[in-house]
Order: structure tokens, then sequence, then C-alpha cells
């Protein structure tokens, strides 16, 4: 998988993570058939509802809600589909939290995005700038 996000970010992103590990039944065995696009999209939808739902209702920042919720996604894919997604393969739990990542916050700016503060909007917007920016540059040269 390509790398989504700027060094800094990544960084930022890595360390919030690494304070609370998956927990060990996310390593279980894989079964016959890998998450589909479709279940990652409903998976990533539910997931951007929440964030906004805990972002504008209670104020709980929205980095704080996204990560927690790549999180969950992750925990199910890894769980339920044997860490694949697609044709993709077996996934490190680091790729499905990052494109996690990017589906909710493309589909919080989506929806919620007005109703945000300028923090809450600043890292929406850093993800999209740094997910557009990795997608120029690996897309093939004319």
């Amino acid at each position: 998988m390509h790398r989504l996000f700027s060094v800094r970010l990544a960084a930022a992103l890595l360390t919030a993570l690494s304070a609370a590990p998956l927990p060990a039944l996310a390593q279980a065995a894989a079964p016959a058939k890998p998450a589909s696009m479709e279940t990652m999209n409903d998976l990533s939808l539910a997931a951007a509802v929440n964030a906004c739902e805990l972002a504008v209702e209670s104020k709980i920042p929205v980095q704080s809600t996204v990560i927690s919720n790549a999180k969950a996604i992750t925990y199910v894919v890894s769980s339920r589909y044997g860490s694949q997604i697609g044709n993709s393969g077996k996934l490190q739990a680091e790729q499905i939290v990052n494109g996690s990542i990017v589906q909710i916050v493309v589909r919080v700016k989506q929806g919620c995005y007005p109703k945000l503060n300028a923090t809450d909007k600043k890292f929406i917007d850093d993800v999209v700038a740094d997910f557009e920016k990795q997608m120029k540059t690996q897309a093939p040269k004319k």
C-alpha cells in the first residue's frame, strides 16, 4: 500500500496508535473471503457519523474520534476478514488504519465539516491535502 500521509502526520498518528494496541482477538485466523469495498464503505460511513456526533455534540477533538474509529475498523477487518480487503492480500494493521483514516476523513468533510471548530477543520484539511499530495506523486507520468 502506498504511503498516505506526510512523515510528520504519520508519526503523530502512529504515536497515538501505539498507546493502545489492538486486542489479541484481532490476530484471529484468516476467513475464507476478504472484506469487500462495500463493507469498507459502510464501516467508514458509520465511523464518520460517529466521529461527527462526538466532535460536534460532545466537543471531542475530531482527530481523536477519527483515530479511535479507524482502530475499530482495523479490529473488525483484522479479526473478521483476516486483514484482507478486496484483492489486496493480507495488510498490516498500519495500512488498514491509514486507509480507514482517509476514508473517514473524506466522509466527515462531506458531512459535518461546516460544524467543526477551526482545529478540527485543520486536521481534516491536512489529512486530505497529504492524501492528495501522495496521490499526485504516485500517479503515472504522461
